[in-house]
């Protein structure tokens, strides 16, 4: 069992320490978010995933396992972290960079993981990390859809074993897209 979650964490720079803590280890009903990986959107740069891990490993409740995966191109927006206990990093690919109309705003990464004690292809995860255009303009559904051919085309090159995952922030504004 392995649990997944992604969370677009609003320009996250550092500090929110007791938000962070509270909204991935806090209890609620009885239950936990208490991720093996977490996809995070709106992470700037390498500081801020790294000051992310630390707030991570230092949560109280948290197995202190921590790590951050090395993030691709520019070192914009997206990051994983993940727990080396659970899984580990085979690859990470920058599919595409980021960019002005018409291309889509910001870099697509995929990380390629695979759970530990394993090797089978079978039990490798391919994991997208996507922040989407927001608003509703047609230029805006466009780069939504460029991006998303983009990540289709990657995940179609993937070998035929593996599952692939995409997590991020679509913003998509209807059902129709």
């Amino acid at each position: 069992q392995l649990r997944v979650a992604s969370w677009n964490i609003s320009n996250y720079a550092g500090g929110r320490e007791s938000e962070i803590e509270t909204a991935v280890y806090g209890v609620f009903e009885g239950r936990s978010m208490a991720p093996d990986v977490l996809v995070a959107q709106e992470i700037l740069g390498l500081a801020a995933a790294s000051a992310l891990v630390d707030v991570l490993n230092n949560a109280p409740g948290s197995p202190a396992d921590w790590a951050a995966a090395p993030i691709p191109g520019t070192a914009g927006d997206s990051a994983l972290l993940y727990r080396p206990t659970r899984v580990r990093v085979i690859d990470t690919t920058l599919v595409a960079t980021g960019g002005v109309a018409p291309r889509q705003p910001r870099d697509i990464v995929r990380w390629d993981l695979r759970l530990v004690g394993y090797s089978a292809g079978e039990t490798t995860i391919a994991v997208y990390s996507t922040h989407m255009k927001a608003r509703t303009g047609a230029d805006d559904r466009t780069r939504r859809e460029v991006e998303a051919r983009l990540i289709r085309a990657d995940a179609e090159t993937l070998p035929p074993a593996w599952t692939f995952l995409l997590a991020g922030d679509l913003n998509i504004q209807t059902s129709a897209e």
